[in-house]
């Protein structure tokens, strides 16, 4: 049967408070019972004082041998001791008083014990012990020693026992004093550490049916913070991978309907041509005209297809980049060489300034060809007829910096933040005057992280964007090849 968290949480609380209390309980416990046995001795030692004049008076003939032993016989009745009176010279019991019959003792008594206490009182000193003595007691007993003094002088010593079972009363109520508040203790601590656990498991179980949620397609499920530890940590970071997936999926569904679209209208572009040609609807010196149109449409899909591969195989990691070291400033002029045609055709300024001087950069040159030939493409697609197209390139260090900056339409600033979104289109008319699928950019980004180089731009709608990206330079400059460049762009 599989536990839950929040039984197995209650239960190490439960197992570290009794652990504790236990341990703690036991030695409050323990420390009382002492000083309350200390204390019993004490009294036990204030009491015997009396027997040390009895003796003298006895030594002074001012009683009865008969009636020391009287009064020995009815002290130790009255408080349920047993009295030993030590002779030094003989070193042994010369007077005992047991009349509750505590003692087990039989005709005579342990000398090896009275020589114990006689030494330990011989000096005048007073000795307290709890001690099992089994050839006198049945059990633990409290004894107390004192020197017996007669005329100035240590005769002997007087030995009071008292067994601690004796105790027995005065030590249960310490049992309750101490045990009774501690058992009401762990009941409450029992209540918060349930109280406790359940505050802990509480918002991961609402994390834990979030992703349930998650995985049946409510994306707009989201977890409430309810505490600013680790936990209220993990639930924010669950919220912002709930919405990075909720944009995912727009994203994803704004893809499918632009891929959508960009098929289906060649298709059916070139299926209406094909089917005219066949019905003849379409006259014979018109059919040049139509399959340019219908050939332009295949190539239109033909690149979408391309760059759908392009980005399954980056993100698959089966892209592999091979370094080689090229002319940067070179790969840049073929690259605007291609697209000659067009930029003739809308009247643009090209500004380039990249230096005759060869800039050697350590990167996959296919790679970057395509990285510049989206940007440029970009760049003359959304530039007006007139409009300019720069590119020019600085070395700083070991960094090569390409920039590539237009004054078309620009970015609008709500969209900025996912112009490299794998599925993020600008555009979304579907307008074939700005033709694309939204996913030339995305591709730049991976090409460029997979290079481990970084790409920023800036843009303002109305003016123009410009893009700039990062490589290795093959072999490191001091100085910049060209100190117009800008400096700063927004990531």
């Amino acid at each position: 049967m599989r536990k839950s968290l929040f039984a197995r949480i209650l239960i190490v609380y439960l197992l570290i408070i009794l652990m504790a209390f236990a341990v703690l309980g036991g030695i409050f416990f323990e420390t009382l019972k002492a000083q309350y046995l200390d204390a019993n001795m004490n009294e036990m030692i204030m009491r015997a004082q009396e027997i040390n004049q009895w003796a003298n008076d006895y030594q002074n003939e001012l009683i009865t041998e008969e009636q020391f032993c009287a009064k020995l016989s009815k002290k130790a009745e009255i408080e349920g001791t047993v009295i030993w009176v030590i002779c030094a010279k003989s070193k042994d019991v010369r007077w005992s008083a047991d009349p509750l019959e505590k003692s087990c003792a039989e005709a005579s008594f342990p000398a090896a014990e009275a020589r114990d206490f006689l030494i330990k009182t011989r000096n005048g000193s007073i000795c307290k012990q709890i001690s099992n003595l089994q050839s006198s007691f049945r059990g633990s007993v409290m004894s107390v020693g004192l020197p017996l003094m007669v005329d100035h002088e240590v005769v002997g010593a007087i030995v009071v026992h008292k067994e601690v079972k004796d105790m027995g009363v005065g030590i249960s109520a310490i049992f309750h004093q101490v045990f009774m508040p501690l058992i009401i203790t762990i009941a409450f601590a029992f209540a918060l550490a349930f109280v406790l656990s359940r505050y802990i498991v509480r918002p991961i179980k609402d994390i834990s049916r979030g992703a349930l949620e998650l995985s049946r397609g409510n994306l707009d499920w989201r977890v409430k913070p309810t505490t600013q530890d680790e936990i209220g940590e993990l639930a924010e970071s669950f919220n912002k991978m709930a919405e990075e997936l909720k944009i995912q999926d727009g994203l994803r569904n704004t893809f499918i309907a632009n891929v959508s679209h960009e098929l289906r209208t060649p298709l059916a572009s070139v299926q209406g041509f094909i089917q005219g040609m066949l019905d003849r609807a379409i006259e014979e010196n018109d059919r040049d005209k139509y399959l340019e149109i219908v050939l332009s449409e295949t190539k239109r899909m033909n690149l979408l297809i391309s760059d759908l591969l392009s980005l399954a195989k980056i993100e698959s990691g089966k892209f592999p980049i091979e370094y080689s070291e090229f002319n940067i400033n070179e790969l840049l002029r073929r690259c605007i060489l291609m697209f000659e045609q067009r930029i003739e055709e809308k009247k643009l300024n090209v500004d380039l300034k990249i230096g005759e001087d060869k800039l050697i950069v350590w990167a996959d040159e296919d790679r970057i060809s395509q990285v510049i030939t989206n940007l440029v493409d970009n760049a003359v697609k959304f530039t007006p007829d007139g409009g300019k197209l720069s590119v020019w390139t600085r070395c700083e260090g070991n960094k090569v910096h390409i920039s590539i900056s237009d004054t078309g339409v620009g970015i609008p600033i709500e969209d900025q933040p996912f112009i490299f979104e794998r599925f993020f289109k600008v555009d979304k008319s579907h307008s074939k005057t700005t033709p694309g699928t939204g996913i030339g950019l995305s591709i730049v980004k991976r090409i460029i992280a997979q290079h481990g180089e970084k790409i920023y731009f800036e843009s303002a709608e109305g003016k123009g964007t410009t893009f700039a990206f990062t490589l290795t330079c093959a072999y490191p400059q001091r100085k910049k090849t060209d100190k117009t460049a800008p400096d700063d762009y927004q990531e």
